[in-house]
């Protein structure tokens, strides 16, 4: 693991609609470091501005975190996740998504920083922490169980998609 910088510290509030270029170039700086890794993932051809309205009008609530007044990262929280989570999904949960840090901004310990942050806030709505990534990324697997989080299960999709799943309660 990394060093963390300890005097790296970031603003998290929610995004508005109308940041929907700045969260989708995070996420196309993510998608194009995944598949220079080979990770079959995300692809940024596959996200458009799009998608992340798509999000917003289903009830998902998007946040940027900044570090001095920039937007070094995204993600989104989700009350309720029956796509990926099928029968496991509850209304006690909510559900990390395109957790991102930019690229210019990794090893700074923003990530860590902004998935605590998640955490806190679903933790404050009483509910446990869930989040899911393909289960050949070793890394970010390992990642998540460093993070603390318990190994739900694998689901493997007619795409060829295999998926962990993962919570914190």
């Amino acid at each position: 693991m990394k060093p963390v910088r300890e005097s790296v510290s970031i603003d998290v509030s929610p995004a508005s609609i109308e940041e929907s270029h700045e969260i989708l170039k995070l996420l196309k700086g993510a998608a194009s470091w995944i598949q220079s890794k080979g990770i079959n993932q995300w692809h940024p051809d596959e996200i458009h501005l799009e998608h992340v309205h798509e999000f917003f009008h289903n009830g998902c609530e998007f946040f940027l975190a900044r570090m001095n007044a920039e937007i070094v990262g995204t993600l989104f929280i989700c009350w309720s996740d029956p796509r990926v989570w099928e029968e496991l999904d509850d209304e006690r949960s909510g559900y990390i998504h395109k957790f991102a840090v930019g690229r210019d901004y990794v090893g700074l310990g923003i990530g860590r920083q902004l998935l605590g942050w998640a955490e806190q806030y679903i933790r404050d709505k009483g509910k446990k922490i869930r989040l899911d990534c393909m289960a050949e990324n070793h890394r970010l697997n390992q990642y998540y169980v460093e993070s603390g989080y318990k190994y739900v299960k694998r689901l493997e999709w007619e795409n060829g998609w295999k998926i962990s799943l993962y919570e914190k309660v």
